[in-house]
This record gives C-alpha cells, sequence and structure tokens, in this order.
C-alpha cells in the first residue's frame, strides 16, 4: 500500500490508543467507492490452440467498488445448488451474490452478469452482544449447497472472531443460522470434504506494532467448528513455547521473530484440509503446520524452503526496463506461501504453495516494527544496483542462514509429496512465472495491480502468485496460479507430479490504463464441468470485477510456449462455446478448495486492522 495510506492507518490507530475512550469500531468508515472501466473484450489464453486447455474468458461481473489499494471482490466461492457465487467485498462491506444459471461460453461476445448485494454486518447484528463486526474476510460453501459460513473480525484487533452461517435460499439470499467463536482475525475459512467441520486460520496479527503504547500481539490458532453444534474448538502453538521445542523449530530453519513465542508469532495465513489433516500456511515464518483433526493437536511443522537464486535466474535490477533475469550466489527468496492447496494424485497427497512473500512493516515502520530493508546494496555488501531492492532485514529474526542475502517471496509456486518424514518437494516453477509474462507482456514486465509502469516490482517481489487451486479436465489434473501484480492465470499440467508441464496463461486485464478490467487476482474457485470443460472463477480485488474463465480440454499434445504462435488475448477465434456452468442442482464440484482471503475491510478501518491491504503495495 502506498505510503500516504499507511501514514494514515497510523495516525489513525495512534487516536484510537490514545483516545480516551475512542472505540475502535468507530473507525469502521465506508470508502468511497466507483467502478473500474471494463471492455468486452473475450481474452483468451496466450497458447489456445497449441496446449492442451484452453482458457477463455466468457463472463464479468462488475461490484462497482474498485479500488487502488485492494480490498474489493477478494474471495470467490460457487454454489452448485443455487447457481450463485459469493464473493466477498470488503470496500462496500457486502457479500455479492452473482447468478451463473446458464451461463454458457459464446465466441461472440462477452457476458456481463449480475448479482444482488448482501450486508453481512445487519444480518449478525445483535446476534452476539461480544462481538462488535469490523470486517468480514473469507467465504466459503458446504459440499451440500446448504450452507454459506463468512469469517467475521471483531472491530477491535486484539479480540476473537466469529464464524457465521446462513442457509442459501434458492433466489441466492441469505438466512441467518448462527455464530460460532473463533481466535483473533480469522482470515480465512474452509469447510471439510463431507461438511462435517467448519475450520478458520486465526491470523493475530500485531497491528499496533510491536513497541507502541498498549500495543497487543495476539495468538496465532486454528479453530475448528462442528458444522452441526456450532462448538468450537480453537487450537493455538502454545504446546511449542518451550526453550527447547522452540530452539529445534529454530535449527529445523522455522522463522521467528527473536525473543518471542511460537503461539505468538506465528500468523496462521491459509488451511488446505485432505482427510482427517489440516495443512497451514505459516506465511511470515515460511512453513506449514500440520493438524490433527482427530485430536485437533499440531503434529508437525516444516519449512518450506528457499528459491536459491545461485540455480534460478531472478530480475531484481529495475533500472534498465526490460527482463534481465541473472543468478546470484549469495542471494535466495524466502517462499512465504499465501494460498496453499491438497490434492490426491496416484495415491498420495501433494501440497501445492503458491510463494507470494509478505513483510512485517507495523506503527512508524522503523527498527522491530518493520522487517524491511529497502537499499540499492545487498546487506552483505556483495551486490549494488541502480535502484533500491527490498531486503528482508534480519536483525530481529532467526532461523536463517548467517551471511547470506534474503528477499521476499520465491516468484513462483511448489509442489510437495507429503511423506511420513515430512514435506518432499517435487517441482518448483522457478523462474518461470516472470520470464514467461515477459515474453508476453514485454512492455508490462513486473508490473503492479495499482500502475502498468514496467518494473514497478522487480526488486520488490516481482509478479507475486497470491494463490492456487486445482481442478480436472479431460481427465487432467491442472494447477491453476493467480499472479496478484501483473495479473492473470498460470496454467500447468500436474497429472505426473514428476513431470509437472506449463500449460497457459490468461489475463484479462487491459493495459490501456492503470486499472481497466480484470487486475489482480486475489482468489479462485474451480468449478467441475463436464468432463472436457470446466469453469474457473477469479475474484479480482483492485478492479472490483469477478471473472468466469471457460476451460477446454483440447488434446493437443504440443506444449510450446512460442508466444509468436500463439492467439493474443481478445482474440475470439479459440473461445469454446461448449463450456457451460454446471447446472443448478449439480454438486460435482464438492473436492474444490477455497482460497483464502487476505482482509478485505471498509474504508479507514481496512487501512488499520487489515494487514494484508497495509502491506499490499511492498
Amino acid at each position: 500500500m502506498k505510503k500516504k495510506m499507511k501514514a494514515l492507518a497510523a495516525m489513525l490507530l495512534t487516536l484510537v490508543m490514545a483516545g480516551g475512550g475512542l472505540s475502535v469500531g468507530a473507525l469502521n468508515v465506508q470508502a468511497a467507492e466507483s467502478a473500474a472501466e471494463t471492455t468486452s473484450t473475450v481474452y483468451t489464453g496466450y497458447t489456445n490452440g497449441t496446449s492442451d486447455l484452453s482458457a477463455t474468458l466468457i463472463a464479468r461481473y462488475n461490484s462497482g467498488a474498485m479500488n487502488a489499494d485492494g480490498g474489493s471482490s477478494e474471495i470467490i466461492a460457487y454454489n452448485s445448488t443455487n447457481g450463485y457465487a459469493y464473493s466477498v467485498n470488503g470496500v462496500k462491506g457486502v457479500i455479492d451474490a452473482i447468478s451463473l444459471g446458464g451461463l454458457t461460453a459464446s465466441a461472440s461476445g462477452l457476458t456481463d452478469l449480475t448479482g444482488i448485494e448482501i450486508s453481512v454486518s445487519t444480518l449478525v447484528s445483535g446476534k452476539d452482544s461480544d462481538f462488535t463486526y469490523g470486517d468480514m474476510t473469507s467465504v466459503a460453501i458446504s459440499p451440500d449447497g446448504s450452507t454459506l459460513a463468512v469469517a467475521l473480525q471483531d472491530s477491535d484487533y486484539t479480540k476473537t472472531g466469529r464464524v457465521a452461517f446462513f442457509t442459501c435460499e434458492a433466489d441466492g439470499k441469505l438466512t441467518y443460522k448462527g455464530m460460532a467463536v473463533t481466535g483473533v482475525q480469522p482470515d480465512m475459512v474452509t469447510f471439510n470434504a463431507d461438511g462435517t467441520k467448519v475450520l478458520t486460520a486465526d491470523e493475530g496479527e500485531p497491528r499496533a506494532g510491536y513497541t507502541a503504547e498498549g500495543a497487543v500481539d495476539p495468538k496465532g490458532s486454528v479453530t475448528v467448528i462442528d458444522a452441526g453444534t456450532l462448538a468450537a474448538v480453537t487450537v493455538d502453538f502454545t504446546a511449542y513455547d518451550t526453550a527447547e521445542t522452540r530452539a529445534a523449530l529454530i535449527a529445523d530453519g522455522i522463522i521467528m521473530k527473536k525473543d518471542t513465542a511460537p503461539s505468538v508469532d506465528f500468523e496462521p495465513e491459509y488451511i488446505a484440509v485432505s482427510g482427517n489433516t489440516a495443512y497451514v500456511s505459516l506465511q511470515e515464518a515460511n512453513a506449514i503446520a500440520v493438524l490433527d483433526l482427530t485430536t485437533n493437536a499440531f503434529t508437525s511443522i516444516y519449512s518450506v524452503g528457499y528459491e536459491d537464486y545461485s540455480k534460478v535466474a531472478v530480475d531484481l535490477d529495475s533500472s534498465d526496463g526490460v527482463y534481465s533475469a541473472k543468478t546470484y550466489d549469495n542471494i535466495k527468496g524466502i517462499r512465504m506461501p499465501d494460498g496453499i492447496t491438497a490434492v490426491s494424485i496416484g495415491g498420495e497427497t501433494y501440497l501445492i504453495t503458491a510463494n507470494e512473500g509478505d513483510s512485517r512493516a507495523w506503527d512508524d515502520e522503523e527498527g522491530e516494527n518493520c522487517n524491511e530493508d529497502k537499499s540499492k546494496k545487498s546487506p552483505q555488501g556483495d551486490y549494488s544496483f541502480d535502484k533500491k531492492v527490498t531486503w528482508y532485514d534480519t536483525t530481529y529474526y532467526e532461523g536463517l542462514t548467517e551471511g547470506v542475502n534474503y528477499i521476499f517471496g520465491g516468484r513462483s509456486f511448489t509442489m510437495f509429496k507429503v511423506t511420513a518424514n515430512g514435506l518432499e518437494e517435487v517441482y518448483d516453477s522457478g523462474s518461470d512465472f516472470e520470464s514467461y509474462t515477459a515474453q508476453y507482456l514485454s512492455a508490462y514486465f513486473n508490473c503492479s495491480n495499482d500502475t502498468i509502469e514496467v518494473e514497478d516490482r522487480s526488486g520488490k517481489k516481482g509478479p507475486e502468485p497470491e494463490s492456487v487451486t486445482t481442478g480436472t479436465v479431460g481427465g487432467h489434473t491442472y494447477a491453476f496460479i493467480a499472479l496478484e501484480r501483473i495479473s492473470g492465470v498460470m496454467i500447468y499440467d500436474i497429472t505426473d507430479p514428476s513431470n509437472v508441464q506449463y500449460v497457459n496463461y490468461i489475463n484479462s486485464r487491459d493495459f490501456s490504463e492503470d486499472i481497466k478490467d480484470d487486475v489482480s487476482p486475489e482468489g479462485l474457485y474451480f468449478i467441475q464441468g463436464n468432463g472436457n470443460t470446466a469453469m474457473l472463477l477469479t475474484a479480482n480485488e483492485v478492479s472490483g470485477t469477478v471473472g468466469v474463465i471457460s476451460l477446454e480440454y483440447t488434446g493437443i499434445d504440443d506444449k510450446s510456449d512460442d508466444p509468436s504462435d500463439t492467439d493474443t488475448p481478445g482474440s475470439d477465434s479459440t473461445a469454446n462455446a461448449d463450456a457451460a456452468v454446471p447446472s443448478v442442482g449439480d454438486t460435482s464440484n464438492l473436492s474444490a478448495m477455497y482460497i483464502m482471503l487476505v482482509i478485505s475491510a471498509a474504508g479507514a478501518f481496512a487501512l488499520i486492522f487489515s494487514a494484508k491491504r497495509r502491506r499490499s503495495g511492498r
């Protein structure tokens, strides 16, 4: 987020803390709303016609709430029973219920979708005297389509949150059922496969920083809710707080702030459920925690490793205005996954991580309140650049190797096999995201989501893979990875984990303006189709739009990635006229995973209490 926005957040928060009784909830101010400019362009994948899977934008919903700092349409879930998609809109403070009934792909144009706005804060008002609505962050639909769950944060960032449950009506509207208490700052919500349990990732961020008077760093946790009774159990990391156990984590490469307890320092970001096990991304710790859902206890925590830039080329030099990737013997990217997903292939469980990276920058952004080091020279003094690079400042952190230069994120996705001994890395996309976007969109390479300036993000976190989901089309299993900055979705065939292949890339952003058409996909949702076709929903947090992408398995074996041999975006020559959203009543999408919302909120409140939005420009 821009400096002036963070400065405003710090100023307002200071007023809250020193205001002699001023309520935190009083800052829940509605932001000014404006609609993103959109076109009728039918965007197509860059390798449509030469790859096994074609991708075509066939429909769009415009929420009318564009926001350059994000926080608009963020998380999306689809209900196959009533035919509605539900999108969290933090800028407006509503859930958008978007009708997809009868939608079919067309080579001749783009369908403008309609929807209704549902005020969750109104529906939960007065239902719990111990809870004051502050923000909603994530949404999920039960496998049978009967229930919608939405994660809610209290207006006081130190207090417990809630999950509100609603009955999904045939017309898309919601009827209140009840609420369950969660840990502090529930940031993502999901059902397990049979719909009997609901889980939240409770981030517990220190949103007033570490050093301000009265500042609190809440415990991170995961809440497990019985979907029938709404009884809840909140599981934290207190078991890892002993000196011996904490030291073992550090020795295993788990990153933690010095002189802090794991139960306080860990910030659960996203959850992927497989059977009776939940895998929880701890983004800032560069780790995944394993939660046993039969005992409601964490059993292990594993590092997800690093991007080794002595082997993988990366573009850190933003001064030349072109893609100029190089290798560096002493620079590593801390993967720090945001969204993760679990998928079963050949009887084995695999985890896939979107290696976004995330910094901690609170309050005055100085000293221990900030772990960023923006400098032209690397921390070890062995590399110099013409423009500043955002380095990881290790001063207040441990679990890292002394003498190594670190940057935030991996600019990639990684696939791990779950074994009895931990996580075995089987694939990493390396420099693919930068190299392919440089080929296809050279004039806008590594631009951000609020500017089309070339290389705006090269010295920061590059394209920023934000979220990931999987789905099966034509008997092949694919991974879909959203790129938050330059926008668009990367598609890989992961049917054979030992031979993962790049397949396609679709970007429905119009680069004639900074923000036009679909900008900054935050959430993805895969909708199973009829075998050879499917749909992918994208929730775009800057443009405030929801896109519907038709996927068609073509059976073409040529995996050519030469952009000169493919259609350009906007061409409708390869649009799939047969793809369709499953009809109302179809429940074939039960295995779809739900993507984490990185906190959505309205107006000035969002600037203070939503960490992701405060740091979204980093």
